[in-house]
C-alpha cells in the first residue's frame, strides 16, 4: 500500500487545485477555501486512523483535531471571545487525539470496515450534518467539505489498490483488493453499524438541492472552463 506521505502529499495536491478552483469561481470565499483543502487532507488520511501503529496513528487523530479545531474557530460568530475561541478549539482537539483515538486503537482492524466506500459516505455525509448543524456552514459549502472528504478519501483507497500491483514483475501483491471495497464481508457487524451511522448522517444532513443543481449544472462547467484560461 502507498505509504503516509504519498498519502499526504497526492491529498494535499489535488484538495488544494480543487480549492484553488472552487474560489476562483466564486463558490467559496478564501476562508472557506482553506477548509475545504484542509477536508481533501483528512479525506486522504482518514482510511488509515485505524493503524496501530502507535506513531503514525497519532500523528493521524492530531490532523484530524487540528481540522476539526480551526473549522470551529472559522465558524464561530464573532461576538465569540477570544478566550472562548481557543478553549473550544483545544477542547475538540485534545477529545480527538485522546479519547476518540483510543477507541479507535480498541475496537479497530486496519483495512478493516473503515477502509471502504461504505466508510468514506460515512465520513462526508457526517461532515456535511457537522458542519451545517454544530459549525452552521452554509447547505451548499457543507456539502462541499464533504464532497472534498469523499473524494479525498476514495483517492486514498485506488492509491493503495494501484500500490497492490507490481507492474515490473507483471503480479498483484497479497494485499489487492483489500483496499477499494464496497464493505467489508469479513467484518459483517463493523460494515452494518457503518451503514446505519451514514444513514443518520443523511437524515441530519442539510439540503443538497442547490449543491446536486450547481455539480449538474452545464453553466457551471462553462464558468470553470472561462476561468481556467
Amino acid at each position: 500500500m502507498a505509504n503516509f506521505n504519498t498519502h499526504f502529499a497526492v491529498s494535499a495536491v489535488g484538495s488544494g487545485m480543487l480549492a484553488t478552483l472552487c474560489l476562483q469561481v466564486g463558490f467559496v470565499s478564501s476562508q472557506d477555501a482553506l477548509l475545504l483543502a484542509c477536508a481533501g487532507v483528512v479525506g486522504g488520511i482518514l482510511p488509515d486512523i485505524d493503524l496501530h501503529y502507535s506513531y503514525p496513528s497519532r500523528i493521524l487523530f492530531s490532523l484530524f483535531g487540528i481540522f476539526l479545531a480551526f473549522l470551529w474557530v472559522f465558524s464561530a460568530k464573532n461576538e465569540t471571545s477570544i478566550l472562548q475561541l481557543w478553549g473550544a478549539g483545544l477542547g475538540i482537539y485534545l477529545f480527538v487525539r485522546f479519547p476518540l483515538w483510543t477507541l479507535f486503537q480498541r475496537f479497530s482492524v486496519h483495512r478493516g470496515a473503515i477502509h471502504s466506500i461504505n466508510a468514506a459516505l460515512l465520513f462526508s455525509l457526517a461532515s456535511a450534518a457537522l458542519a451545517h448543524h454544530l459549525f452552521a456552514k452554509p447547505d451548499f459549502t457543507a456539502w462541499l467539505l464533504a464532497l472534498f472528504i469523499f473524494l479525498g478519501f476514495i483517492a486514498h483507497l485506488l492509491l493503495d489498490e494501484i500500490y497492490s500491483v507490481d507492474f515490473m514483475g507483471h503480479r498483484l501483491k497479497r494485499s489487492f483488493g483489500t483496499a477499494l471495497k464496497l464493505v467489508d464481508f469479513k467484518e459483517p457487524i463493523a460494515s452494518i453499524i457503518i451503514a446505519i451511522g451514514a444513514s443518520v448522517a443523511w437524515y441530519f444532513s442539510p439540503s443538497a438541492g442547490e449543491f446536486l443543481d450547481t455539480l449538474f449544472s452545464k453553466e457551471t462547467y462553462q464558468l470553470i472552463m472561462q476561468r481556467m484560461y
